[in-house]
């Protein structure tokens, strides 16, 4: 949320047509307020808001539908069948981890000769690189002339599979094509129908080539991609639609990969990504992977009810720590071949090193606003900020870019420069209404190499070119945001009152989670709320805000996070309109709903 003090402006969500809600209430069994936001959400049909209510796994799409993904599948059950060397090439955030995870475990299980290899974040830059793809075939080559020490041949010229990334890999893939090894290219990112790569296969939901239509659901992540690639190669190599239990019992599991990769990646969780999260989260817990266990373990969450907060705030960010603050291999060594002393290492490793990087993420935020407000970034004839200092660290930029957005509402690139190679390199985020990667392509002519998608990229170019990326950026931006944009929205999705706000609502919503992108937690607006008693301060720091609320002699408890300024204003007897979520807690075996403050209005 914003700082407190930085206003927001509220969107209260039309109410439906009055018939709409009643269907659903009948056809549903649910409350008015939740019917209303089953209509709010596009789940407004019985048949649809049943799914959405009771996701299941027959919901789930063929994988065969993927374009590319039958022909990936066939080549790779081939290479598994001859015993050839199989590379998974993945990206180093949460999602090209757990999609990198989710093929080795698969693989390893049908008789692959499965490896991985993850680029560093710093050193190579996302995605698949030239010298990479040579250096995998070269030293896999130089393996099979060598042969292991028992007199087994381990190498020979291998098969690369890309999770995640290289739809755009041009060059990578005529390295491949030349050293005479097949690539496989998966990956859900934007691309440039007319520059493809020359690979063995393409596998994308979006992909439309020769006739063969783009997939049903264009929403997945790689790691969901990953998982319906490992799904059809288990079909393929064992000869059957029906699987046996073992490999069942594998799919089930990696759905909590698939999960941890939907929600970290922040892909909508509608769909097919609400079917593998729903079923990816419950089965978190359930998990016989050392890696995983030992990271729920070390993020403190044994006795929680893991959901998709738990994933977006608590594991994800250990998960992403190791390739922001080093290299992501140590990740997806924790969710592949760590056995359980080496994993609860790893995953203690994680945890500090998140611990660092929240510390450096914090000190270059105060002095990024401190540069925006200086450089007069803030105002409203400069629609997107664009900052760049060399000292920056690259893994750490982008989220920093992310809490710039939040505070100033418009598009933020953030660039770490350095001396040595000239080079700029940073991430960008977006808001609602522009493509950041489309705003970065029309700079294509100063940039070395960029990727992402429409709210999230990368980008890399000589540093003596930022005054003009900056210029050009912002124009491109100020021609489709005008300056009345330039303030965070708050969506609202209905009124209730303080009488509303009580344990069987806080279950009835919670049908809705998991929540996220696309279908984010409900917003719903209590007016004229009386403060009972003057608000108070929380917190080791005091940095959070309790307050109680009434409405006639309904008395609720509301809290604020990152909202301890708010209590000076709040005095017993105040007047205040409130933007809540509902929550359920639990305290000294308790139940209980408590409103969690999104914003206030002083009235």
């Amino acid at each position: 949320m914003l700082e407190a003090g930085m206003l927001k402006r509220w969107r209260l969500a039309p109410p439906p047509e009055a018939d709409v809600v009643d269907a659903l209430v009948r056809s549903q069994g649910v409350p008015p307020l939740v019917a209303t936001l089953l209509s709010q959400r596009g789940q407004a049909d019985r048949d649809v808001a049943g799914s959405f209510l009771r996701p299941k796994l027959t919901d789930l799409h063929d994988p065969r539908l993927v374009p590319g993904l039958a022909d990936a599948a066939e080549r790779i059950a081939r290479a598994v069948r001859e015993r050839q060397p199989i590379v998974v090439y993945g990206d180093y955030d949460v999602d090209g981890v757990t999609a990198g995870a989710i093929l080795w475990h698969m693989l390893g299980a049908l008789g692959g000769r499965v490896t991985t290899y993850v680029p560093h974040r710093i050193e190579e830059g996302y995605g698949l690189n030239p010298q990479a793809i040579e250096q995998i075939i070269v030293e896999s080559r130089q393996a099979a002339a060598g042969g292991d020490s028992d007199g087994t041949v381990s190498g020979g010229t291998p098969l690369i599979i890309s999770v995640d990334c290289g739809i755009t890999a041009v060059e990578p893939a005529k390295v491949a094509r030349r050293l005479g090894a097949d690539l496989i290219i998966t990956d859900h990112h934007e691309f440039d129908p007319a520059n493809l790569p020359d690979a063995c296969a393409l596998v994308h939901p979006r992909l439309e080539r020769g006739g063969v239509p783009a997939y049903p659901f264009d929403g997945l992540c790689g790691a969901g991609v990953a998982f319906k690639l490992a799904w059809h190669v288990a079909r393929v190599v064992n000869g059957s639609e029906r699987l046996p239990e073992k490999l069942k019992t594998l799919l089930l599991d990696l759905m909590a990969f698939a999960a941890l990769g939907t929600v970290a990646d922040v892909v909508p969780l509608v769909g097919e990504n609400r079917v593998l999260t729903t079923y990816g989260l419950g089965r978190i817990k359930q998990t016989t992977f050392a890696g995983l266990n030992a990271l729920i373990d070390a993020s403190r969450l044994r006795d929680e009810k893991i959901d998709s907060y738990h994933v977006g705030f608590v594991l994800g960010p250990r998960l992403n720590a190791a390739g922001r603050m080093g290299h992501a291999r140590t990740a997806l060594r924790l969710l592949t071949d760590a056995p359980p002393a080496e994993a609860a290492e790893i995953a203690s490793f994680l945890t500090g090193e998140n611990e660092s990087r929240r510390a450096t993420e914090r000190e270059i935020f105060e002095e990024a606003k401190a540069m925006v407000k200086a450089g007069g970034y803030d105002g409203r004839d400069s629609r997107a900020i664009v900052l760049g200092k060399a000292g920056w660290h690259p893994g750490v930029v982008g989220i920093v870019a992310s809490r710039l957005v939040e505070a100033f509402a418009r598009p933020v690139v953030m660039l770490s420069l350095d001396p040595e190679s000239g080079e700029a390199h940073g991430s960008a985020r977006s808001v609602d209404g522009v493509s950041i990667h489309e705003a970065i392509g029309s700079c294509a002519g100063l940039l070395s190499s960029f990727g992402g998608h429409a709210m999230a990229a990368g980008l890399r170019f000589p540093s003596d070119r930022l005054d003009a990326f900056r210029d050009q950026l912002v124009t491109f931006v100020n021609q489709r945001l005008g300056a009345d944009d330039l303030v965070a929205i708050l969506p609202i999705d209905a009124e209730c009152s303080l009488a509303e706000i009580d344990l069987e609502i806080g279950n009835q919503l919670q049908r809705l989670a998991p929540f996220g992108r696309g279908n984010p937690s409900p917003v719903l607006c209590v007016r004229g709320a009386v403060v009972e008693r003057s608000a108070q301060r929380m917190g080791g720091e005091g940095k959070h805000l309790s307050v109680m609320l009434r409405q006639g002699q309904r008395l609720v408890r509301a809290v604020g996070w990152s909202m301890g300024d708010f209590a000076p204003k709040l005095p017993a007897g105040s007047r205040i309109d409130a933007a809540v979520e509902i929550h359920c807690s639990e305290w000294q075996g308790v139940r209980r709903a408590e409103a969690h403050l999104k914003d206030i209005k002083i009235l």
